[in-house]
């Protein structure tokens, strides 16, 4: 569903399974190491369903704190009533907290329960008396039609596991550069960091996608679901940033680089598994340059297919000698012929596939194209976007000369964007409200 920039700061995204299993699932399990985000997805989960009676059984965070870290706590208007209960449980003893517990929710109806954590009540028990107490809370749930969350400090498999309806599991885990010749680029440079939710078990429901990429960025349980790229998506105009600089129309890339200079070679590098989807990119970047009144060109790489509407303000160009720098020099002729004296003075932008190019010219001829191509860009002005895919044999000669270079990764179907000059962490390509953003994996 499309949603305005504003609630994307502030809406939480679950994951569609999850968000089935809510609607019918009586008690969910959420499992996890310290710091991967339980507590984060157990709010955003209240505050997506806005329950009409809710108590939030806090056994270690006082309400002061959460809403230093989760400030929307305190619109109450997004969590629906106003009388939500936050109960402060860290000084009382178990048996009398689950009985009051237990009188609260026999007062309401439908009442929903977030125990967070069952671990600082359980530490106080013997292995028996948490058999029955889990049930005891299990069978308050059902006994009031309600619904009940509990949260607990650990990802590997426990009882609880087998006695509630739903049980996710949140991790974090490092992530590499995709291998090549039976290598995994494991050197500091490729390692990045990323968070993910694992549907173990949602009772009644399908599960399509068993593993999502989450982001916790401002304090919000984001998930993201498998990308499908929409070609016909135009950015908002998006000026340059600078007279030397062109703008993506994506302004979160646009503050990671600050634009792409002008008379600048950027390679964007794609992994396997990305497939074509990393077009959604490359559109943005011509629209936006079309609209800013720049003559834009593509040599497409083998496989690439451009909206019509674009093609329209763009020239699609395949070489047809054996000589690149001819090539390039047709390039020009052609730009001449096609873009108004506007268009040239503010400099070409030409997306470039390096694949087609070696198909053409011949394997070995790798290394010369890509100085061609930073000579042309230096003499001319003009910024150029070279696409080559992992594997490709002279890419580690061209990763140390280009001015950008951003490798295009594909985690649990999510479209994924690392920066590897300038070092990035991972982002996220998300479409939202018809716009392309770039979210932190954080």
């Amino acid at each position: 569903m499309p949603r305005d920039d504003d609630s994307l700061e502030s809406a939480p995204r679950i994951p569609d399974e999850l968000t089935d299993f809510l609607r019918t699932g009586r008690t969910l399990l959420i499992k996890g190491e310290a710091g991967t985000g339980k507590t984060t997805l157990a709010l955003g989960i209240l505050q997506s369903l806005e329950p009409t009676d809710c108590i939030y059984f806090s056994t270690r965070t006082p309400p002061s704190i959460l809403y230093e870290y989760y400030p929307w706590l305190r619109d109450k208007t997004v969590l629906g009533p106003l009388d939500i209960q936050f109960l402060e449980t860290r000084l009382e003893s178990p048996e009398r907290l689950l009985s009051r517990l237990r009188d609260q929710l026999l007062k309401m109806e439908r009442p929903f329960l977030i125990v967070d954590t069952w671990d600082a009540i359980a530490t106080e028990m013997e292995p028996k008396e948490q058999l029955q107490t889990a049930k005891a809370i299990i069978t308050t749930t059902y006994g009031t039609n309600g619904r009940t969350i509990l949260v607990e400090e650990t990802k590997e498999t426990s009882f609880l596991d087998y006695l509630f309806d739903g049980v996710v599991t949140l991790t974090t885990a490092d992530v590499y550069g995709e291998s090549e010749g039976g290598r995994v680029y494991e050197d500091r440079l490729e390692r990045r960091s990323q968070r993910e939710i694992e549907l173990k078990k949602l009772k009644g429901v399908r599960i399509d996608n068993r593993r999502y990429t989450i982001t916790l960025e401002s304090g919000i349980f984001r998930s993201f679901p498998s990308f499908h790229e929409n070609l016909s998506v135009k950015p908002e105009k998006t000026p340059d940033p600078a007279n030397d600089r062109v703008s993506s129309g994506i302004p979160n890339l646009d503050k990671i680089t600050g634009g792409f200079r002008r008379g600048s070679l950027n390679l964007f590098e794609i992994e396997h598994g990305v497939d074509l989807r990393y077009l959604q990119i490359h559109t943005q970047i011509a629209w936006n340059a079309s609209a800013n009144r720049k003559g834009v060109i593509i040599v497409p790489s083998i496989g690439e297919v451009y909206p019509p509407e674009l093609l329209q303000n763009a020239i699609l160009y395949r070489p047809r000698t054996d000589d690149f720098e001819n090539e390039m020099q047709s390039m020009e002729g052609l730009a001449r012929e096609s873009f108004d004296s506007e268009q040239l003075r503010n400099g070409l932008v030409i997306l470039l596939g390096f694949d087609a190019l070696l198909n053409r010219f011949g394997s070995d001829t790798g290394i010369p194209i890509v100085e061609t191509a930073i000579d042309h860009a230096q003499e001319s002005g003009h910024t150029i976007i070279g696409t080559m895919k992992r594997g490709m044999g002279f890419l580690e000669y061209v990763t140390h000369t280009v001015d950008s270079h951003f490798v295009f990764k594909d985690l649990n179907n999510a479209l994924i964007i690392y920066g590897m000059r300038p070092k990035t962490g991972l982002y996220a390509v998300d479409l939202i409200n018809n716009q392309i953003h770039l979210m932190p994996i954080v």
